[in-house]
């Protein structure tokens, strides 16, 4: 009997029935080869070497590294732009639920009945947790140069990677246009021959934004992070040792892969070589995101001023397109609060098994401030969603008023011509009475009083002028009654 042998992603099909949410998923593994992945191992061994120093894998060795661990108490295993072929090589080596995989590759929102909902949806936040799958979800905050350019561009672009994300155009603020971009670090721990390896895919850096045009093409803007991007949350070093060592210590803050090596060079909190914990390994991502979160706080707040003033002058400023802007950041901030209730859950799931739990009540204390944020600016969107979609509605009435002064004018001005014009057509079918010839007066001495007549009949105000008459058929009927009564009793 033959056997044939089934593929990681014949895996995938099979769990469409069962787990509708990795749709995604399913159909990302069916697309093409995709861009090169950057792949960075971070070993630790069992003697010497406390630090773990990053080392490039090329996709070809990966199979022989994971099995290779006899040495090591376990591996951080980097992964920057995943692309479909290995995702299927990581979920066979490592035997990776899809789920894990589809919760990394949909980020986005889509309507009910088009797809299924993504797996920070679909799932509990405690089935999220059980499993130890860490997606962090976070904007990131971009500009891309003066607004100039982008006038007529579109609202939605996509990040040029192997998983494109969603790019958001902005409304501009002070001649720049900002954009925000979906990013995630997903994190997963696995048991290999006595060892660990923890799997983090992380995206690339977005250096360039693409918008596909109405004709099918495709244009790129280069962007850049905001302000350089996130705050450094680890303390400075001293201006002593600044001045005692010699190494750059500086890092890419574009990439959040450069971002993860750099803090990786030390432990984080909780971290045991022989036995760490999946929070320990979410340590430095968790407060990476949150930084970014932090950002994205900050622009929240920029907008609000934004329309605030837009409110003041509505007249030159404030369209129908701002009150679909604020509704966009009401959804925003709906799905931003939802985000960050997941982590916290994840965050209150492992804790029990965290020996020092300081650094963590310090990270949940941080989750709340971010969530008290964004809950301060949903209900400040909630009173100003109202009051600008009355103002829209004010000035669509002024239109409106105008509009109809105009139709007036308009009106009157038809009221003059046409009886001129009728009266014209009439007399032309004599040449005696047109210009030059002896009767040519009689068209002054019809027209006029035409004229006259007609913008009497506009002039008068019909409503008034039959009130008047009913109220005068009234007292005619009484007085006729009254004098028939007289007439009875002589």
């Amino acid at each position: 009997m033959n056997y044939t042998q089934n593929s990681y992603r014949d895996w995938v099909q099979s769990r469409l029935q069962t787990n509708p949410c990795i749709t995604g998923l399913a159909e990302h593994l069916g697309c093409g080869l995709g861009t090169a992945s950057t792949i960075v191992s971070l070993d630790y061994p069992q003697s010497g070497h406390p630090a773990p120093i990053p080392v490039t894998i090329a996709e070809a060795d990966l199979t022989k590294l994971i099995h290779t661990t006899s040495t090591i108490h376990g591996r951080i295993l980097l992964v920057e732009n995943i692309r479909p072929h290995l995702i299927s090589l990581l979920g066979e080596i490592l035997d990776v639920d899809p789920v894990f995989f589809a919760g990394h590759i949909t980020t986005d929102f889509k309507d009910i009945e088009n797809a299924p909902p993504p797996t920070s949806l679909a799932l509990f936040p405690s089935q999220i947790a059980e499993r130890g799958y860490l997606h962090l979800h976070y904007q990131q905050v971009l500009d891309l140069g003066s607004a100039d350019p982008f006038q007529s561009s579109s609202y939605s672009l996509k990040s040029d990677s192997n998983v494109p994300r969603n790019v958001r155009r902005l409304p501009h603020l002070s001649g720049r246009q900002l954009v925000l971009a979906r990013a995630c670090c997903s994190i997963i721990v696995k048991k290999i021959k006595g060892s660990w390896i923890c799997l983090i895919l992380v995206d690339p850096a977005v250096k360039t934004v693409i918008e596909t045009l109405r004709s099918g093409d495709r244009k790129a803007y280069p962007s850049v992070l905001l302000h350089g991007g996130f705050e450094d949350f680890v303390q400075s070093a001293s201006f002593a040792s600044f001045t005692s060592v010699t190494t750059d210590r500086s890092w890419d803050k574009r990439s959040i892969l450069s971002s993860l090596i750099h803090y990786f060079r030390s432990y984080p909190p909780g971290f045991i070589r022989s036995k760490p914990s999946i929070l320990s390994f979410g340590y430095y991502p968790i407060r990476i995101v949150l930084a970014e979160w932090i950002l994205y706080t900050h622009l929240m707040s920029r907008y609000f001023k934004y329309y605030e003033y837009t409110l003041h002058d509505i007249e030159n400023r404030l369209h129908n397109s701002d009150i679909i802007d604020l509704q966009r950041w009401r959804r925003r901030s709906m799905q931003s609060q939802h985000k960050l209730i997941l982590l916290s859950e994840f965050v209150d799931y492992w804790l029990p098994q965290e020996a020092d739990k300081q650094p963590w009540n310090l990270v949940l204390k941080d989750i709340s401030f971010v969530l008290s944020q964004l809950q301060h600016y949903n209900r400040s969107l909630e009173h100003i969603i109202p009051v600008a979609t009355s103002m829209v509605q004010l000035l669509d009435s002024r239109r409106w008023m105008l509009e109809a002064a105009n139709v007036s004018r308009l009106t009157f001005i038809a009221l003059v011509f046409v009886p001129l014009s009728w009266v014209a057509s009439i007399f032309s079918m004599s040449e005696s009475y047109s210009p030059g010839h002896e009767n040519f007066w009689v068209y002054f001495a019809t027209a006029l009083p035409v004229l006259v007549f007609v913008l009497f009949l506009s002039a008068v105000q019909w409503d008034q002028l039959a009130g008047k008459l009913k109220v005068m058929a009234a007292l005619l009927g009484q007085q006729v009654r009254r004098q028939n009564a007289e007439v009875a009793t002589e």
